[in-house]
């Protein structure tokens, strides 16, 4: 399991770990990495107008070779023509709602600071639990057509389904 191309997008539910993945593969490679979410929300929870959003996916395309994450829909066009590969981070649902939950849980306690200012807040914990539980099917159809398209044009998109799937392919990146 060997990822090609040097232009790669994590993609996957929350709390399925693209972040902690794209972050580990990008130092690995010695790479930029790119946080959709970091693009998307301005200080204060605002979401930066989609233009602008846009405006930073687009500008990937004048670097060379880096790591995506995120599933933010209106930018699948813009990555979809711009990466070499897809990592298609598919833990189950079981998973990633643990993960979700533990990593809001510790930044509620720690206050880490996320993008540009921003940080968990105990109001919103529960209603992202919520909403990641629900859009995971929609999340999954989403991938498995966005994969279906990539394939067909013979960008590589690797489904990566347990975490020993995820160890593998760090470990072969690494060597």
């Amino acid at each position: 399991m060997r990822l090609t191309g040097g232009r790669v997008w994590v993609i996957g539910p929350s709390g399925a770990g693209k972040s902690t993945l794209a972050r580990a593969l990008a130092e690995a490679r010695g790479v930029p990495h790119h946080e959709l979410d970091a693009m998307f929300w301005a200080p204060g929870w605002e979401r930066r107008p989609e233009s602008a959003f846009l405006a930073d996916v687009n500008a990937l395309e004048r670097e060379g070779d880096w790591i995506a994450d995120g599933q933010y829909g209106a930018a699948h066009p813009v990555l979809e023509k711009l990466a070499d590969s897809v990592l298609w981070v598919d833990l189950p649902r079981p998973t990633t709602t643990a993960r979700l939950a533990r990593r809001t849980l510790s930044r509620l306690r720690t206050r880490e600071e996320l993008w540009n200012g921003n940080r968990e807040r105990p109001g919103n914990a529960v209603g992202l639990l919520l909403w990641a539980h629900r859009e995971f099917p929609r999340v999954r159809r989403t991938n498995a057509a966005l994969c279906a398209r990539m394939e067909a044009r013979a960008v590589p998109c690797l489904r990566l389904r347990t975490s020993q799937d995820i160890q593998d392919l760090l470990r072969k990146e690494r060597e």
